[in-house]
């Protein structure tokens, strides 16, 4: 992409628009986990069953392992809290574990509360304690891989003041910032949903024999019906500090496709900050894909 396209797809999305190869080393997590230690002093892992790295004088339910534990002050009296993920795994080897629950273990009144996040389940489950309320008080942020190809995340994030209240949920994690359609002539149309800003449309003539094929398009390049691009659901949500107030955003990406899943357009990058009653962006960057350049017609 030239300078030229670069600063009219700036001005159209009124977002950032880069290659999306600047994104390279920007496709996994930047952060890691409060660690917990183990009997013997060693570095506790999320991705590991973390059953022995505390004294628990309690029964798991049944078919219950612990996935990660971590230990932060979440509910606002000034004494560390011990906070346990716990999931459903199945008999074999496979990583997977699916109805998810938090058990806190409140570090001042010793009594223990269980939240349910029985519609969350996936791979490498892990927690992260931080502030993303302004209350000064960390929060709970679960995150687990889905599986397959498509690199998603089922992200939550809970606040446990008062009451134990699920935050960011799964509509929060599929919400769509940046859509697609198709257009004639081989283009596709980008647009902010929020509706800053005009679209930035794509050149996508070097596909029209795979779109032709697969009957989206005649021969002239005359689109057969409508037809969106689809968008992915947040991959792992990660943590950042953009103002360094102590107060946490969250970062992530979602992946804008064509026809199939493999047909990559663009990657949105999203920076969501809470405002007590809902996320907002605080910044959307768009990354096009480096063989596709913003239409200048």
């Amino acid at each position: 992409m030239d300078n030229k396209h670069y600063l009219a797809a700036v001005l159209l999305l009124s977002i950032l628009v880069m290659p999306v190869g600047a994104l390279a080393g920007q496709n996994k997590t930047g952060y890691t986990p409060n660690p917990g230690c183990n009997r013997n002093d060693g570095l506790l892992g999320s991705t590991r069953e973390a059953a022995a790295a505390f004294a628990i004088d309690w029964q798991l339910p049944a078919g219950f392992k612990v996935l990660d534990i971590q230990a932060e002050d979440i509910t606002g009296d000034g004494m560390p809290d011990r906070v346990y993920l716990i999931g459903q795994k199945p008999a074999t080897a496979s990583g997977y574990a699916d109805s998810f629950k938090l058990i806190v273990e409140n570090g001042a009144a010793k009594t223990r509360t269980e939240t349910d996040l029985a519609s969350m389940g996936g791979y490498e489950a892990r927690l992260f304690l931080g502030d993303f309320t302004g209350d000064h008080v960390a929060d709970v942020l679960v995150t687990a891989a889905t599986g397959g190809s498509g690199g998603w995340y089922d992200n939550r994030v809970v606040t446990f003041i008062s009451k134990d209240t699920v935050i960011f949920n799964q509509q929060d994690n599929s919400k769509i910032f940046v859509s697609g359609q198709f257009k004639d002539g081989y283009k596709i149309e980008l647009y902010n949903e929020a509706g800053a800003g005009s679209a930035v449309t794509l050149d996508v003539g070097e596909r029209k024999a795979d779109y032709v094929r697969l009957g989206l398009y005649d021969h002239k390049g005359t689109l057969k019906q409508q037809t969106r691009a689809m968008v992915t659901p947040f991959g792992r949500l990660e943590p950042v500090d953009v103002n360094n107030d102590g107060i946490y955003e969250l970062k992530g990406l979602q992946r804008i496709t064509g026809a199939y899943n493999a047909d990559g357009l663009a990657t949105v990058e999203i920076v969501l900050a809470y405002t007590g009653q809902e996320w907002q962006p605080r910044s959307v960057g768009l990354h096009i894909n480096l063989h596709l350049t913003p239409d200048s017609r």
